[in-house]
């Protein structure tokens, strides 16, 4: 038999169809976990941590239960999933099977939760992360001899992508938690109704809402980054405004300078919410995609003093 040859249409229907599928079957695996009385919060975490391995690049790490600490000796609450890069910031410290991973190779982190939210809680737990500050004192040789990222502007800090997902599903809880929510997190995940075009019965989804995504990626770099760029647009170095028409941006000119002005929603895929934060997602990731170097002098200087404050805190105790 022949093997049927689709048409680029068809193609693209299919990859979007198989996205609906994924998110369908996703919800109702992680409804079936909820379900079970001490096995929830494990199952409930797999499944998101194979969810997010899906859709984001192999390049970065993924671990689940970890702390995330800084330089200056400060730690988060735990934190269910985090996303981080090993291949600059190779440290990924363990006390048994806790994990601590430095604030400053961390790109992404997720908080799971399931029927039960308590909007306090997320955010502090938030807060916990907020309150980390990373260090951009390290270390590395270039071309013209030793860097410092003191002296790298667009990157000053790393602020993780905070993301929340849960099973809570009513409308007046959606609406609630989000109100409160969004200035604690970037993307909160939740379900939703949606109707299937061709059978026209409800059907329960996962629905993406991304605070802030009507603003361009310029306001997410310097958000991200604590860089130095205009948060109202990305300057293009060397490209005039001919070079760039025709491929998907919009421009405006300031100065003699081209400005990429597009926001993030621009990258929404309709009626598709897992696609739609797959481009979304991996869009603000390559926004922060030079990690910062590791301030090896920083964090050793405070193993050395918080040793001996406790050696000497055990002393007084003798």
């Amino acid at each position: 038999m022949e093997d049927r040859k689709y048409t680029n249409e068809e193609v693209i229907n299919k990859i979007h169809e198989n996205y609906n599928s994924i998110n369908e079957k996703m919800i109702a695996e992680l409804n079936l976990t909820s379900c079970h009385d001490g096995l929830c919060g494990s199952f409930r975490e797999k499944i998101w941590l194979e969810f997010f391995k899906n859709i984001i690049p192999k390049k970065f790490s993924l671990a689940q239960g970890v702390i995330i600490i800084d330089s200056n000796g400060e730690r988060s609450n735990e934190v269910d999933i985090a996303v981080f890069d090993e291949q600059y910031t190779p440290y990924v410290l363990q006390y048994g099977s806790l994990k601590f991973i430095p604030i400053e190779a961390v790109v992404c982190v997720v908080e799971c939760k399931s029927h039960s939210v308590k909007p306090e809680s997320l955010i502090e737990w938030a807060a916990s992360i907020d309150n980390l500050k990373s260090n951009p004192t390290g270390l590395a040789r270039v071309i013209q001899g030793l860097a410092i990222g003191l002296t790298n502007n667009t990157q000053q800090q790393t602020r993780p992508i905070k993301i929340q997902v849960s099973l809570y599903s009513t409308k007046e809880e959606t609406d609630t938690l989000e109100e409160k929510l969004k200035n604690s997190f970037d993307i909160v995940i939740r379900p939703k109704k949606f109707k299937n075009k061709k059978s026209k019965i409800a059907v329960e989804k996962f629905s993406m809402k991304i605070f802030n995504e009507d603003k361009t990626l310029g306001w997410w770099t310097e958000k991200l980054n604590g860089s130095k760029m205009k948060a109202d647009g990305i300057a293009v170095e060397h490209l005039s405004k001919e070079n760039l028409e025709g491929y998907n941006f919009t421009q405006r000119t300031e100065n003699g300078k081209v400005y990429i002005e597009n926001p993030l929603s621009d990258l929404k895929i309709d009626n598709n919410e897992i696609l739609s934060l797959t481009f979304q997602l991996n869009q603000l990731l390559m926004l922060i995609n030079n990690p910062m170097m590791f301030p090896h002098f920083a964090y050793a200087k405070t193993f050395n003093k918080i040793i001996k404050e406790m050696e000497e805190k055990n002393k007084n105790k003798k």
